[in-house]
């Protein structure tokens, strides 16, 4: 990365020359040009800073979505984090390498379990080069279910593992009669 300062022409009075004219013939003195600073690579054109403020235009409100009022029963609610629960258990289990990954097929929606397959080799690969050990001992520390719109779900999980304490989100949504994690975050 090349920086460019460009100056007065040989030619042109430097800023000391030009304010001594403007004095001796009685002249306004004139504004200095600023440099112009660049940091373009090859031969782009200089980068000129702004001479005047963009004027900020204000944002129309945001109108109410159309599901904000909606509220779910407390039985949804319940099932939600009971199947919060289970996914994120089996998915730690999963990166663990003490569950088979076949075994969340059934909940997660097919880019999520793509994305679990992905991640679980990483894992693998990289507990068999450091020669750690399966952690088996999950327990799920605090549920949040948060319901979007009918028949979507987003819930907060905090999972305590044998010597670390993690976090996961999911997203359910109700797909064919069938409630499908369509996100999956695990920290």
């Amino acid at each position: 990365m090349a920086i460019l300062i460009v100056l007065p022409a040989p030619g042109e009075a430097n800023a000391e020359g030009r304010e001594l004219l403007a004095r001796a013939s009685g002249e306004p003195l004139p504004m200095p040009r600023p440099p112009v600073f660049s940091t373009v690579p090859g031969n782009a054109p200089p980068v000129v800073p702004q001479q005047r403020p963009v004027p900020v235009r204000a944002l129309p409100p945001d109108p109410l979505p159309p599901g904000a009022n909606w509220s779910s029963p407390p039985q949804d609610d319940a099932r939600m984090e009971a199947i919060a629960r289970s996914v994120t258990v089996g998915a730690l289990e999963v990166l663990a390498g003490v569950r088979p990954l076949q075994q969340m097929s059934r909940w997660l929606d097919l880019d999520e379990f793509e994305r679990l397959q992905m991640r679980t080799n990483l894992e693998r690969g990289r507990a068999a080069a450091s020669g750690a050990r399966a952690r088996r001992n999950v327990r799920i520390l605090r549920v949040r279910v948060c319901p979007v719109a009918e028949g979507i779900y987003e819930v907060a999980v905090v999972a305590a593992e044998t010597s670390t304490v993690r976090a996961a989100a999911l997203r359910l949504e109700l797909r064919r009669g069938l409630w499908k994690v369509t996100a999956l975050e695990i920290g």
